[in-house]
């Protein structure tokens, strides 16, 4: 018997272990079928064999490790397998490999800076809000989202003012993509978030030029100081710590 399967464009195919009856599902059957299929895909030139993993079966995963699959990527209800067969240098891409954070300036009509300091981490200083984007979010729908979480304003996007780019995050070989969004305050009401705020507040740029660096980092305030701009894209520059703005075209 061979495996349910999905063939690819790239002469891949793709199979799961949730197509497999009971009996199916046990190591010595398992085992067999694989090997079975294996030869099959090989004399049929497949390239790549991508297997899916029910986390309710994960006692197969060793018997996959025995015929030479090994670990692509994982979610909470399931792993992905992979095993290229030919024998060339395998081209079977990388799992996502970045992480997507998002802050947001947020101004109001009064020309004032919305800033918070977190209750825990390794910076307790003022700074933008802002955190990781969630799954199918856009990249103003976050910064909109963490704006509203952590301080209980409502600002809605106007520009993208720059990024910054990291290759060390807290995963192991996933580096880290930091957005700030311009935002326009709709709901001037502060409203901190009781778990994750210390504070937040609204500053003049009066306010927040007397900051020492220490409660507001030179890397927010070089952001900020890029921030007076009007909103027509002009030019990408690179600058130092990795800060990359969008250099956008005077409205004067």
């Amino acid at each position: 018997m061979h495996l349910k399967e999905r063939v690819d464009i790239y002469d891949g195919v793709t199979v799961s272990t949730s197509d497999l009856n009971t009996s199916q599902k046990q190591k010595d059957l398992f085992a067999g079928i694989i090997s079975k299929s294996l030869n099959d895909w090989k004399q049929r030139n497949i390239r790549g064999v991508w297997v899916i993993v029910r986390i309710e079966d994960s006692s197969l995963i060793p018997v996959l490790v025995d015929y030479g699959f090994t670990f692509h990527h994982a979610q909470s209800e399931y792993l992905v397998m992979t095993k290229w067969l030919p024998n060339t240098p395998s081209t079977i891409p990388r799992y996502a490999h970045t992480m997507i954070g998002v802050g947001g300036l947020v101004v109001d009509c009064d020309d004032r800076i919305l800033l918070m300091r977190e209750k825990r981490g390794r910076y307790l200083g003022w700074k933008f809000p802002g955190g990781a984007s969630d799954p199918n979010e856009s990249i103003f729908d976050t910064a909109a989202r963490e704006v509203l979480e952590e301080t209980g304003v409502t600002a809605v996007g106007k520009a993208l003012l720059c990024f910054r780019q990291v290759q060390v995050s807290q995963f192991e070989n996933v580096g880290d993509i930091y957005f700030i969004c311009l935002m326009d305050a709709v709901d001037l009401v502060i409203r901190p978030c009781p778990s994750e705020t210390a504070d937040c507040r609204w500053f003049t740029r009066e306010q927040i030029a007397i900051l020492s660096e220490a409660e507001f980092h030179e890397f927010n305030r070089e952001i900020l100081n890029r921030q007076k701009m009007s909103y027509v894209l002009y030019r990408v520059v690179q600058y130092s710590r990795n800060l990359v703005c969008i250099k956008i075209r005077s409205s004067q």
